[in-house]
């Protein structure tokens, strides 16, 4: 069985992490500016947003600049075709 490891290019990398950042900026100013963070709703939502904005910029750097890092890892299952004849 063989592994591959999707790594994106640094600059694809780099923009995700640029426009996850742009999110989370978004989010926080619209969200405390219109006031919606002040209810129990709001401000779980807005604490989720945080979460997954942290997420996509700290996944996307990791695959930029870690020697290892790599978004996905694919396994490729050997065919009848592959397997050495008994």
């Amino acid at each position: 069985m063989s592994n591959y490891r999707y790594r994106p290019s640094k600059p694809v990398a780099v923009l995700g992490a640029v426009i996850g950042a742009a999110i989370l900026v978004f989010g926080l100013v619209r969200m405390l500016d219109g006031g919606a963070a002040q209810d129990g709703g709001g401000l779980a939502f807005l604490i989720l947003w945080c979460v997954a904005g942290v997420a996509v910029v700290g996944s996307n750097l990791w695959a930029a600049f870690a020697k290892n890092g790599s978004l996905a890892t694919f396994s490729r299952v050997p065919d009848d075709e592959d397997r050495p004849a008994r």
